[in-house]
């Protein structure tokens, strides 16, 4: 008997939020069962419309612009994977791969993956809950077809040489995917700068044979700034346990 997750997963959204009342992830405010953002804070976002050259990347969309309006809740993002981000950053990568024409031969959805070490200290990886998400909305399966094989600097203090310098043999294939040759995939990320991690994930799936590499994220910084700008403040830490749970990553 075939199953169709995509309902299955709106099904337990929607008991899910019996428990925990869902919230727009920006003013926290409650929200829809099935909503990813509430009116007011989805008009504040500044959608995206540039584009971006990515070595090894052959098509790049984003669906809104790193400022001071999101940067709070992609920094709570990074801090706890309680709340409703991951869903809605997924929504609206949705939103973007559909008004950029982004074809549809995309053989897996692959979140940009993290070093062991962080992932242990984080305890989560925000980019595969995401990939998790968007798997229902598209219909293509995610798997960690990457791993990072070694600790990295953090990104945010470099700038675009010493990015891709820092980030340079830091992504392997798994052996445990399966051959990647002649297949398409779609890289996903919460936050693109300058491009230095889609395009040495990408660089390595086409070494090892990938057709064609897509690569989208919720959000991408002013083609103006090679980081981003100073003057966008950082999220103070919220946990609480009144947020839609997180049971989600183990779907």
């Amino acid at each position: 008997m075939n199953i169709d997750r995509s309902k299955l997963h709106k099904v337990y959204r929607y008991i899910l939020d019996w428990f925990y009342p869902n919230r727009c992830p920006i003013c926290r405010n409650y929200i829809g069962w099935n909503n990813d953002f509430c009116p007011e804070c989805a008009d504040s976002m500044t959608v995206y419309e540039g584009t971006a050259d990515i070595p090894f990347v052959d098509r790049f969309t984003a669906y809104c612009v790193y400022d001071k309006n999101i940067s709070p809740v992609i920094l709570r993002f990074k801090r706890t994977d309680r709340g409703n981000s991951y869903y809605a950053f997924a929504y609206r990568i949705r939103m973007a791969l559909k008004s950029s024409g982004m074809p549809e031969d995309i053989d897996c959805i692959v979140p940009i993956p993290m070093s062991k070490k962080k992932l242990k200290e984080r305890g989560y990886n925000q980019a595969e809950l995401m990939a998790k998400e968007l798997r229902y909305m598209i219909g293509v399966p995610y798997a960690n077809v990457l791993i990072k094989i070694r600790d990295t600097a953090a990104q945010k203090s470099l700038g675009r040489e010493e990015r891709s310098k820092n980030l340079k043999d830091a992504f392997a294939s798994d052996p445990k995917y399966g051959s990647i040759n002649g297949k398409t995939f779609l890289l996903i990320d919460d936050v693109c700068t300058t491009g230095s991690t889609f395009a040495e994930a990408a660089r390595v799936l086409k070494e090892n044979g990938a057709a064609k590499v897509y690569a989208a994220s919720f959000a991408k910084t002013p083609n103006k700034h090679s980081s981003p700008p100073d003057d966008i403040p950082e999220a103070e830490y919220e946990d609480e346990i009144s947020d839609t749970d997180f049971v989600s990553k183990y779907l």
